[in-house]
């Protein structure tokens, strides 16, 4: 049996569901099985996140063009108040995810609920919001992170949106930043708890067809073929995420062995 994924979305349009399922089977489903769940479906448990977690080894949160944490909407906006109630229905499994340091890959949206989580404020920021390929820079050694192995030290990635964090929040480390413009491109939190405010598992067609079908987020008269560069070593970081949750799992499951070899030995003394 292959590890699993639990990736969580929040979305509300079907086309954007269904094409942001395609991207991360794609770039993800190389080691890992995905489990798709909707963030409104209240039949899930999420009182519940050892019960949710049973049989997964890892969670990807995905982005979202429905909802804001700010937007530059009014403060009583419907996607406002949708957004902190989303945080608060995730806050006992994100407490159980830090807890025990579950494989997590937040995206865009997954980033800042994760870093709300963790104390930093989510807001519009006119100078950081951008649609378009940017450049983001490496803080940390390819060689101590997983992630980024096989990855430049600076590398562009497919952005789309609104909000940004106000700080790395604490505990955190900042992994990439992509100049004044992204400040908080990436954080890792834990040992193996990772987000990024851009989206790692588009490629150049996926984001030109996902801008296309996102009303409000280009100005009009722009070409979505020209803000986009067609550069594959953002996916990596997807790629390398699912093998990497597929290593834990098995790192985990050689431990389990062992440990149920050691008990036999010790019944037997």
């Amino acid at each position: 049996m292959r590890p699993k994924i639990l990736a969580i979305q929040f979305r509300i349009n079907k086309l954007m569901i269904a094409t942001e399922r395609a991207s991360i089977e794609r770039e993800a489903g190389v080691y890992t099985d995905i489990t798709f769940i909707d963030v409104l479906d209240d039949g899930n448990d999420w009182g519940n996140p050892e019960k949710m977690m049973l049989g997964y080894d890892g969670v990807i949160l995905g982005g979202s063009g429905d909802f804001d944490f700010d937007g530059n909407r009014p403060a009583d906006d419907e996607s406002r108040i949708m957004t902190y109630s989303i945080l608060n229905k995730l806050r006992l499994l994100f407490q159980y995810i830090f807890d025990n340091d579950i494989p997590t890959l937040g995206i865009c949206y997954g980033h800042q609920l994760l870093g709300a989580f963790a104390g930093a404020q989510v807001r519009y920021d006119a100078t950081q919001r951008k649609t378009c390929s940017h450049m983001v820079k490496l803080m940390v050694s390819q060689n101590d992170h997983f992630l980024f192995s096989d990855l430049p030290d600076s590398f562009p990635a497919h952005y789309a949106h609104k909000d940004t964090l106000d700080r790395v929040p604490e505990g955190a480390v900042l992994v990439l930043e992509g100049g004044d413009r992204c400040k908080v491109a990436a954080l890792q939190y834990r040992n193996n708890i990772y987000s990024t405010q851009f989206h790692p598992e588009l490629n150049y067609k996926d984001a030109v067809e996902r801008m296309k079908n996102s009303p409000g987020y280009l100005p009009e008269g722009i070409i979505t073929e020209e803000i986009f560069l067609d550069n594959p070593d953002s996916n990596k970081i997807m790629q390398n995420f699912s093998k990497f949750v597929a290593q834990q799992a098995e790192f985990k499951k050689e431990q389990s062995v062992v440990s149920e070899v050691v008990a036999e030995m010790a019944e037997g003394v």
